[in-house]
């Protein structure tokens, strides 16, 4: 099988696993990643369906899990505007709101793309929940993403990272029994390794958080 370039560093990748999909691993960033989509009708009623399980108090859990990053950034109710990105069903962001932050939301199937907006203002943060997983064009959203944000601003991604199994001997069988590979839509599997090789190609700066959560914020010149 011939060789495809990582979405992240443009690396030649090799098959890593093959299941119904099949996923190549990046040497250089370790990025683990399928080109295989679903089709857009397909894809879309997989998100909706999902906004209609979710418990009420998994997003009450959401939301203070998420303050409780965004203030490590001095980013507080009141006074701070905050777009949620990718918000699906706007759980989240009507429970961020309750708690006195001021959310915008941004949900492609029914707003539109980050590019074709226009807003009168720029965010002090952006919020990304299980979004970038998703992305077939990670550096273009994020591009997008930097035009809307102050340039103090931060953002806020959280994702499954492979960080547990990513080096070990074992990784490919641990892959193979990872339940987030399972969702179709989930294209893009990232680790501490990928977001490093991120920072120094972009000149972010990136703190992560255990094997979950990340922030980035632009270093500017």
């Amino acid at each position: 099988m011939k060789n495809r370039l990582c979405r992240v560093c443009q690396f030649p990748s090799t098959l890593f696993y093959r299941d119904a999909r099949t996923f190549f691993k990046c040497p250089n960033c370790a990025l683990i990643f399928t080109n295989d989509l679903l089709q857009k009708k397909l894809e879309e009623n997989h998100y909706k369906t999902q906004w209609q399980t979710t418990d009420p108090d998994f997003w009450s859990s959401q939301a203070t899990n998420l303050i409780s990053y965004i203030g490590n950034y001095g980013i507080l109710p009141n006074n701070h505007r905050v777009l949620d990105f990718g918000s699906g069903s706007g759980q989240l962001a009507q429970e961020l709101q309750h708690r006195g932050y001021r959310m915008t939301t941004l949900e492609p199937m029914t707003d539109g793309y980050l590019k074709d907006q226009n807003y009168p203002f720029l965010f002090d943060a952006v919020v990304a929940i299980e979004v970038i997983e998703h992305l077939p064009n990670v550096w273009e959203e994020l591009q997008e993403i930097e035009k809307v944000l102050k340039p103090e601003g931060v953002i806020i991604v959280s994702t499954g990272l492979t960080n547990p199994f990513i080096d070990l001997p074992d990784a490919v069988e641990q892959f193979k029994e990872w339940w987030y590979k399972d969702d179709l839509t989930h294209i893009s599997f990232f680790c501490n390794q990928t977001l490093s090789v991120m920072a120094e190609i972009k000149n972010y700066s990136i703190e992560i958080f255990g094997d979950k959560v990340f922030a980035i914020k632009s270093r500017k010149p």
